[in-house]
């Protein structure tokens, strides 16, 4: 007979003992039920409640703008994500804790230990179930939830593409790191925890029930718990032999070379050794499984053992032996093959293998040259958009309710000509509101109103913007650039109309309706803002304007999506459109090397590290119905194609886009930007050439913002929080680089029209940027029938002077220093623009504008006030374009009409706000030049115009400015130079 003590457990405990006797609980009314369970609602939805109310707002913003099968896509794609994996691990956690209690043993020895892991037993014997149950889904969903996160590598696992190419290490598709790989390291990643965790929990459950007995020296562990922990133990090893597997794949991305990618050690050390761990790793397994018919761990321990040195070994010591005292000595010979891969696949990731080289020699100009291609000065941009966005607000600000928080270059036509364009939108300032109630910031000051535009190429004779009309019909901007809060429209609150114009009930449909009292409810709670639900001004008709900001609006519908730092406004049609670049990007590329983005603003969203990035989206928005559109522009980019087979009904092809917007597309400048960094290295398809790096470029030295010396106050950065880009250092000799700017771009020895385009200039790489020769020059079209074209411009030898240089000229020559310093003193501040580089001819000059403004925290007043010209070691200083080219070349006498009236002294037509004064471009006119000289010698005659320039300079110096007299002073200047040329 058995002992009665080795019986099956008894009784409510399950475990033997007296028969505990039930109590008798008296149930409570119905009454008492009702109420708690009303209670407990209440409490639930009260603590609850910002959250169901951000989920209700939610869905329906999204909805409102007509994408609500991203929201729910996304959704869904966290739903499956969490509910997968927390299945999997509470499933697997459950089963590993039900055998555990399965497998315990019926009796055991009378011991001390033995008799407390009876006591344990017994008391938790009836709700032993329950605990499992309890564990598994608090585990589970501790482990399952946070994999939700993983939504974005989820989907494109889902949808991934093939690329056109295959890595040359293993000969894979690239379409599988970038879409098959994260997601797959993640799973084997988390399983492995999940796995190391389930042990664990084994253990514990094997102790308490006693199938683990650490006191006991002949059989510590039970031979039905051995047989569990010996298969959880070879399935660990077995999924970190799938890691190791894995992990071969990320060798194309090593760091430990002098390019990215699997080199020389990675290739012939570190492979191997990971291919003996998957080896020992499956041997491991094995030996775990096949110890379950021996007796004790000797066997399995020694075998974890020997692993560990293995790894220690050959996945350390040996490829760190092998690259010190074999590829290090031989770097130049051992690496060269797999810097010629890192070459090639660096320059396909960042867009740049297909860049067209051109050589260019600059001739000596003479100036009937520079007349034959005068049309190329024309283009020359006096007006910066960094320095003239407080002109603009002084000049077209119209109220303190109104601000521009960003200048934008793109083109339009005027006067028959297309022409640089500054453009900003006039947004509403919440700051400058009169009476800042709730209802003025919500329901009365609701909207932006149009646009500001000027010709870059032209001022007035006062150094102002000669501002243009572009026909804007509704120039009501609910979205903008900046644009904080909600707004309230179709209120029984007027709202506050534009300049000119009659108020107009918003049209309906374009906000969310304000229609039913959950709403209310919902959209006050998610603001915490009461008169939401309690307005009177309310009414059914309604709508919430939401998410203005045209940033956080893409980004909220598309977060899966990288956008540019520098939104821009269109006018197409009567109508402001906003158009926002996109850009897919990732760091899985196989032996492409980093992006550099030290000069990238903190707003962009290339601000992160990758080695891959397409332009392939373009964004539009409607700034008064706030309707966002998604075109895709590189229909070859497989993560594009991947995001709309995830997305089918979000992205429209670039030929549905409207003709008028596509002219006014524009080449981004942060990937510019990108890309220009890495060329200056990867230019080469030697990697001999590379190696060395003797012939490689940099990026050129930026000129100063202001004069050198000068005791100004710090310049204010023009695009609010974001601060201008020439603060940020790059790494080749911790020096600032050249910013791109945009221009109408003539080739060197053509006389085109010009097209819209960027450029950047490079220099030939010295470790202490002491090397500052012009070695060549980017430029990428913005031109729909050439978008995204890049050359390269090869400077021939002798290399002429570069931005840097030219700069510092301008400072050391005494004439300007002259001018200048008068004008950088006593009240007033001198700043710079772009140091333009134009080709004229088969020549090249430098031209720069100057600006002058009084120095005083909050003066608007900028005035264009002199141009800065070089050719050929010669550095000049004129009152205008014409005036600089006309001193470097005294034959030059064509007036290319970079100066006009002052508003005033001609009609003029309105504005894009009706009731504001602006000029119009005039036709390209001659200067007609007396003939007579009163006797004077060319040099007298220059000699009594610089003293009327410095004149007129004393006069602008002024607190406050003379500006009469320095009009004057400057116009009989003029009248003397014009005659000295006459004599020459």
């Amino acid at each position: 007979m058995r002992n009665p003590s080795d019986l099956p457990p008894r009784g409510n405990g399950g475990f033997g003992g007296p028969r505990i006797p039930k109590l008798r609980m008296r149930r409570p009314s119905k009454g008492r039920v009702v109420i708690s369970v009303v209670l407990a609602t209440i409490l639930i939805l009260f603590l609850s409640a910002r959250s169901l109310s951000s989920f209700f707002v939610n869905v329906l913003w999204f909805d409102s703008v007509g994408r609500g099968d991203v929201y729910w896509r996304i959704l869904r794609a966290k739903f499956e994500l969490g509910i997968i994996f927390t299945l999997v691990a509470g499933i697997f956690i459950w089963i590993n804790l039900m055998l555990a209690d399965r497998l315990a043993p019926v009796s055991l020895p009378n011991t001390p230990e033995d008799q407390a892991v009876l006591r344990v037993r017994e008391a938790t014997a009836k709700y032993r179930g329950r605990l499992r149950i309890a564990v598994a889904l608090l585990l589970g969903l501790m482990l399952g939830l946070p994999a939700a996160s993983r939504w974005e590598s989820w989907l494109l696992f889902l949808n991934g593409k093939a690329f056109p190419d295959a890595d040359p290490l293993f000969n894979t598709n690239i379409g599988f790191y970038v879409f098959r790989l994260p997601f797959a390291e993640f799973v084997v990643s988390w399983a492995f925890g999940m796995l190391v965790l389930s042990i664990l929990l084994t253990v514990a459950f094997h102790f308490i029930n006693g199938s683990i007995r650490p006191q006991d020296k002949t059989q510590r562990v039970s031979p039905q718990a051995k047989v569990h922990l010996s298969v959880l133990l070879a399935a660990a090893v077995l999924l970190r032999a799938v890691n190791y597997w894995l992990s071969r794949f990320d060798l194309t991305r090593s760091n430990r070379g002098v390019v990215r990618g699997a080199l020389y050690t990675d290739v012939n050390a570190q492979l191997p050794a990971i291919n003996l761990m998957i080896l020992v790793s499956v041997a491991v397994a094995a030996l775990l499984l096949w110890n379950i018919r021996q007796k004790g761990w000797r066997l399995p321990a020694l075998a974890v053992g020997l692993w560990v040195v293995v790894a220690i070994v050959a996945g350390t010591i040996y490829p760190a032996v092998i690259q010190r005292f074999v590829v290090q000595p031989n770097v130049s010979t051992r690496e060269l093959p797999y810097i010629d891969r890192n070459i090639k696949s660096t320059k396909s990731a960042m867009g740049i293998s297909e860049v067209e080289r051109v050589e260019t020699t600059f001739d000596e100009l003479s100036s009937e040259d520079v007349v034959a291609d005068e049309i190329s000065l024309r283009d020359v941009r006096q007006l910066d958009p960094i320095q003239m966005r407080d002109r603009f607000i002084l000049d077209q600000g119209l109220t303190s309710f109104y601000g521009v928080p960003d200048l934008d270059v793109d083109r339009y036509s005027i006067d028959g000509r297309t022409q640089q364009v500054l453009i900003a939108s006039r947004e509403l300032n919440t700051n400058g509101i009169p009476n800042r109630t709730w209802v003025s910031k919500h329901l009365l000051y609701t909207h932006g109103c149009g646009v500001i535009a000027a010709p870059a190429s032209i001022v007035t004779d006062d150094g102002r913007p000669s501002y243009v009309d572009l026909k804007v019909e509704r120039p009501e901007l609910y979205f903008g650039d900046g644009l904080e809060n909600y707004a309230i429209v179709r209120t029984s609150q007027t709202e506050q109309a534009c300049l000119g114009t009659t108020p107009q009930e918003y049209p309906s449909g374009s906000g969310v309706k304000m229609n039913s009292f959950l709403r209310k409810v919902a959209f006050a709670v998610h603001f915490g803002e009461y008169n939401l639900f309690g307005s009177r001004l309310i009414n059914d008709n309604s709508e919430m304007l939401w998410v203005r900001d045209i940033r956080d609006r893409v980004k909220k519908i598309a977060p899966f999506l990288n956008f540019d730092s520098d939104p821009y406004p269109v006018v197409a049609n009567g109508e402001v459109k906003w158009i926002i670049d996109a850009f897919t990007t990732t760091n899985r590329y196989p032996y492409a090397e980093n992006a550099d983005t030290t000069q990238i603003s903190g707003r962009s969203g290339l601000g992160h590290s990758f080695n891959y990035v397409r332009n392939s989206v373009k964004t539009v928005i409607d700034g008064y119905t706030g309707e966002v559109k998604f075109y895709i522009v590189d229909s070859k980019d497989p993560i594009a194609r991947a995001w709309a087979t995830a997305f089918p009904k979000m992205f429209s092809r670039l030929q549905d886009m409207d003709p008028v917007l596509r002219e006014h597309l524009r080449f981004p400048e942060d990937l510019f930007r990108v890309q220009t960094n890495m060329y200056g290295r990867y230019q080469f398809d030697d990697a001999t050439l590379f190696f060395n790096r003797d012939a490689a470029w940099s990026v050129s030295q930026a000129p100063p913002l202001e004069p050198q010396g000068s005791t100004a106050a710090p310049m204010r950065s023009a695009t609010g929080d974001a601060e201008r880009v020439d603060s940020i250092n790059v790494d080749d000799a911790n020096v600032l680089r050249f910013n791109p700017y945009f221009t109408i771009f003539h080739a060197p020895g053509t006389s085109d029209n010009g097209v819209f385009s960027m450029l950047r200039p490079f220099v030939p790489f010295s470790p202490d940027g002491s090397r500052k020769e012009l070695r060549s020059f980017m430029v990428v079209s913005s031109d729909p029938g050439s978008y995204g074209k890049i050359t390269v411009y090869d400077v021939r030898t002798p290399l002429p002077a570069g931005p840097a240089t030219v700069a510092a000229e301008f400072e050391s020559d005494t004439i300007i220093s002259e001018i200048i310093t008068p004008l950088d003193l006593r009240g007033s501040r001198v700043t710079y623009g772009d140091l333009q580089i134009v080709p004229v001819g088969n020549g090249i000059m430098f031209l720069r504008p100057m600006y002058v403004q009084p120095d005083s925290a909050d003066s608007k007043q900028v005035f264009v006030r002199k141009f800065l010209g070089h050719y050929d070691g010669q550095s000049v200083i004129g009152d205008s374009v014409t005036e600089a080219v006309r001193l470097l070349f005294p034959g030059f006498n064509v007036d290319l009409g970079d100066r006009v009236r002052t508003p005033g002294s001609r009609p003029s037509t309105s504005t894009t706000v009706p009731g504001t004064p602006t000029t119009t471009v005039p036709q390209q006119t001659t200067t007609t030049v007396p003939t007579s000289t009163n006797g004077l010698t060319a040099q007298q005659l220059l000699t009594q115009a610089d003293r009327l320039f410095r004149e007129a300079d004393a006069a602008l110096a002024k607190s406050p400015p003379d500006f009469a007299t320095y009009q004057q002073k400057q116009a009989e200047a003029r009248e003397l130079v014009r005659r000295a040329l006459l004599t020459l």
